[in-house]
This record gives structure tokens, sequence and C-alpha cells, in this order.
């Protein structure tokens, strides 16, 4: 038997995202949550990925499925856990996914970690058009809580081409010159 959760829990509420109010950029307080593995959050990140179909590129649907893949098989074990940074403050037991500005889900075992799945919403993730993002930082703002909570453990990504950059100024390096995509970060 494992333990009844009704809601997300709050992780940390001293995380700060940038905010772009007309040509001004100004700090913006967000709050990273952990979904768990039940009907409330399960619905959530279904219906995240329905907003996000809309607006762009959407990961979630993959980030979803892997998140699930083992729930029945496996309900007690604790390794995969999937983060989102929102703006909601409060009333965990119904994220809204109008306020999840990113999420993540991340793998942690003995040794190293490693980083599954990072979306930040699309519209605020377009590298063609950053000047027309409402909110800057929010990958950011992931990798640096997980940097934080996992401190002392490698962490490992294998990620998009597009995505190489963003990476390499969180610290991460590739593994090999011929496979840029598999990437670490030493502590």
């Amino acid at each position: 038997m494992y333990p009844i959760s009704f809601s997300a829990s709050l992780k940390s509420d001293d995380v700060t995202i940038q905010s772009r109010k007309g040509r001004k950029i100004v700090p913006k307080q967000a709050y990273i949550v952990e979904l768990k593995k039940n009907g409330n959050d399960l619905k959530s990140l279904y219906n995240l990925s329905l907003l996000w179909d809309k607006e762009g590129k959407n990961l979630v649907p993959y980030l979803l499925s892997d998140f699930i893949k083992d729930i029945d098989e496996k309900p007690d074990v604790n390794d995969e856990h999937c983060f989102a940074l929102t703006l909601q403050d409060s009333d965990f037991e119904n994220i809204k996914p109008e306020k999840i500005l990113g999420v993540s889900l991340f793998s942690e075992e003995d040794i190293e970690n490693e980083i599954n799945w990072l979306q930040v919403q699309p519209k605020n993730n377009s590298i063609f058009e950053p000047a027309n993002r409402e909110y800057e930082d929010v990958g950011t703002a992931i990798v640096d809580y997980l940097k934080a909570q996992y401190a002392g453990k490698s962490m490992y990504a294998n990620v998009s081409a597009g995505a190489i950059d963003f990476y390499r100024k969180q610290g991460f390096k590739s593994y090999d010159k011929k496979f840029p995509c598999s990437m670490y970060f030493k502590v």
C-alpha cells in the first residue's frame, strides 16, 4: 500500500523569474511544486498538454507518458519526480494548467540523476523572438532548483540540438564531441 496524496506539494517559494512589462523587465515570484501520480495532478498535466498544443512545440505528452508508465507496477518507487514552475501560490490540490510556466521530469538514482524532460511554456520559449516572451528564466529556475536539491550528485540530460546552448549556460558539458546532445553536470 502506498500513501494517498491529494495534491501537488510546494517545494520552493524562493524562486524568481523575470516578467516583461512593456519595455521593462521586473522580478516575479514563482513557485516550484512537485506533482504526484494522482487524479488531480495527472489531470492538470493532461490539460496542460492540451493547452500547450495550441501554443507550439509541446513535449508534455511524452513527459506525462514517462511519468505514469510504472504507476501500476511500482507504486512505491519514488525515483521519478515531476516538478512544475507555477505562478499559482496556493490551493495546490488543484493545479491550474494556465498558471504553469515550465515542467520537468527528473529521475533520481543512487549515483547519478537525469533530467528526462524539461519544457518551458511554448509561447515563452521562442528562440526566434525572445522579445515577445512574457516571462524569462523559467528553464533556468527549474535547473537551479534541481541543482540545489541534488547538490553533491552529478546530473545528466539528453537534450535536443536546440537546447544545447541553454544547458551549456547552466554549466552542463557534452560527453563527446560526436554526441553533443548527451550532456552532464559534474559537481
